[in-house]
């Protein structure tokens, strides 16, 4: 989505840089327009190619991407960086596909992105898959709490494709579990959504075992309180917050489809049938019996050092500049 960070998890540059940057990344947040029509977008990227220069153009998502398609961008070099699965709507791949014909590179954050974005791999000698990397020293954490009472962390927004429904449908399976949900809903959403979660969570099955922890400035400390982290999502893209979880050496559970199948490995979490309540009972229940997972989560989690996420982004856009 717009405003996330490229590979690696560091600093954006935004359209408020200083002028002798190179390399320019063109989001719809950083130019101020996160609602801004196509068109109006599309104007407002060229105008500052025109103005700034840059050797490089990281056209950070499908909006800022699919705005510039037709547009020439002065001599800058395209790089279409693409963080979420293309949209089910008609015609969408097709433009898609269009606009990623005029990228000089492709980067997507999960081999799950690039295949929906290139399902026939038509570009494939132009895409880089690099999943975005944590700092494993910020995330390192403490050890598992106690073991009585057991506790599971949901985190993510209060949106309906998160499925934090289906969370609450496996909790219901799970009498002694605890469940945390951190996260609230996106600016504007109706608010019918999180009314029907605190319903369900007030159910005489999950009464008293559901806590709604609302929007967290970090969630290391809610890792910290749980023996691991329940996903939902039935589509997710990548799924930065199950390499932040590992990080923090608390296993995951996960539907066994998109970004997860690319982070979770037997070792280190669970992968369940996506919307199956009973299945994600089980991968629960089986992460809690295994003491070995935390400790293989850890490990997991030094496949994917932002480091070396961010020296193989710099390399693409080194390449692309000629350097």
């Amino acid at each position: 989505m717009p405003g996330r960070r490229a590979p690696g998890r560091g600093r954006r540059r935004g359209a408020g840089d200083d002028e002798s940057d190179r390399t320019l990344a063109a989001t719809p947040r950083a130019l101020g327009g996160g609602r801004a029509r196509p068109r109006r977008l599309g104007r407002e990227i060229a105008a500052l190619i025109a103005r700034r220069r840059p050797e490089v153009v990281v056209l950070s998502g499908l909006r800022p991407l699919l705005a510039t398609a037709p547009l020439p961008l002065a001599a800058a070099r395209r790089l279409a960086l693409l963080h979420d699965l293309p949209p089910a709507a008609p015609g969408a791949a097709a433009l898609i596909g269009a606009a990623c014909r005029r990228a000089d590179a492709i980067v997507a954050t999960s081999g799950a992105i690039a295949r929906a974005a290139d399902p026939a791999g038509r570009r494939l000698g132009r895409t880089h898959v690099i999943h975005p990397g944590v700092d494993l020293g910020h995330w390192a954490g403490p050890p598992p709490p106690a073991p009585d009472p057991p506790r599971a962390l949901v985190l993510g927004a209060l949106v309906p494709w998160k499925r934090v429904d289906l969370a609450l449908e496996i909790a219901a399976r799970l009498p002694d579990l605890r469940l945390e949900i951190a996260g609230e809903p996106l600016p504007g959403d109706p608010p019918e959504h999180e009314q029907a979660l605190r319903a369900r969570a007030a159910a005489d099955d999950l009464r008293k075992r559901v806590r709604f922890l609302g929007a967290l400035a970090a969630p290391r400390e809610a890792l910290a309180a749980a023996h691991l982290l329940l996903h939902c999502a039935d589509a997710e893209p990548y799924g930065l917050a199950l390499v932040e979880a590992l990080a923090a050496g608390r296993p995951v559970a996960a539907p066994a489809a998109g970004g997860p199948l690319e982070i979770v490995t037997p070792a280190c979490g669970r992968l369940y049938a996506p919307g199956d309540a009973v299945a994600g009972a089980e991968a629960v229940t089986a992460l809690l019996a295994d003491p070995d997972a935390p400790a293989a989560a850890r490990r997991r989690a030094e496949d994917f050092r932002g480091e070396d996420a961010a020296r193989r982004f710099a390399t693409v856009i080194a390449r692309l500049a000629g350097h």
